[in-house]
Parts: structure tokens; C-alpha cells; sequence
């Protein structure tokens, strides 16, 4: 499912971005609306589960079994939902298998600020991190 679920956003962004770029930028900022409808609980909000080389809180933990994250900040929490929505697709088997380097696929960051790159690839890890 991993796999299905990078060419999909890879496509999607794509997409977006043969259109106009500040599309992806809208697309991220409307996954980040859709992120926060059903967000990390204020309880799991803490430092350990802190994205923190986000300008912004961003947060991300399993809660009820699945990852969840919240940021009050629209696009890193469009990046958020792109990656929860990922990551909540694999098995715990797959999950073990992926590495950061396995996101550089969809392209993502390139179309991000150097600073929300750093954020989004330490939301990779931390992920990861809680899956292994």
C-alpha cells in the first residue's frame, strides 16, 4: 500500500504543480484544514511528540491505534495529513521496511521552504521512529 499511496500524492502533486505551483500550496493548506477535523488529542501534545524543527508546533503520535498529528500552522499540517495518511496505510510489517529516503519519491520537499523541509523530514523520522 506504501507504494500506491507515494505515487498517488507524487501524481497529484504533480499535477498541481503543471497547473501552478502556489496550487501545491493551496492543496497543503486544504489537507491541513482536513488534518485538523480529526487532530492528535491536546493530552499527546507534548515535547516528546514535538516536530521540533517546525517553525510552528506540530505534533504527531499514535492515539486509538493509528497516527494522528496536529500543527496550528495549515501547510505543515497539510504535510502532516499527507504523511499520517501514509504512514496509517502500511501494515507494521511494511512500516519496518520503509526509510526516510522513500519519501523523496513524491517530491514533496522540493516544493517546500528549506525550513518546512527540515520539519517534514524530522516528522518522517519521528514516525518511524514509533513504528520500528
Amino acid at each position: 500500500m506504501f507504494k500506491e499511496k507515494i505515487e498517488e500524492y507524487k501524481s497529484t502533486i504533480e499535477t498541481l504543480e503543471s497547473i501552478d505551483s502556489l496550487e501545491v500550496y493551496s492543496y497543503l493548506m486544504q489537507k491541513g484544514q482536513e488534518l485538523n477535523k480529526d487532530a492528535l488529542g491536546e493530552s499527546r501534545r507534548i515535547q516528546k511528540n514535538k516536530v521540533t524543527q517546525c517553525m510552528y508546533d506540530l505534533y504527531v503520535d499514535k492515539e486509538d491505534e493509528r497516527f494522528k498529528a496536529w500543527s496550528e500552522a495549515t501547510i505543515a499540517a497539510g504535510y502532516a495529513f499527507i504523511l499520517v495518511d501514509i504512514f496509517n496505510s502500511m501494515t507494521d510489517e511494511e512500516a519496518k521496511t520503509v526509510t526516510v529516503k522513500d519519501f523523496n519519491k513524491i517530491e514533496l520537499d522540493k516544493k517546500l521552504t528549506m525550513n518546512r523541509q527540515t520539519g517534514y523530514f524530522q516528522m518522517i523520522e519521528i514516525m518511524l521512529n514509533k513504528v520500528k
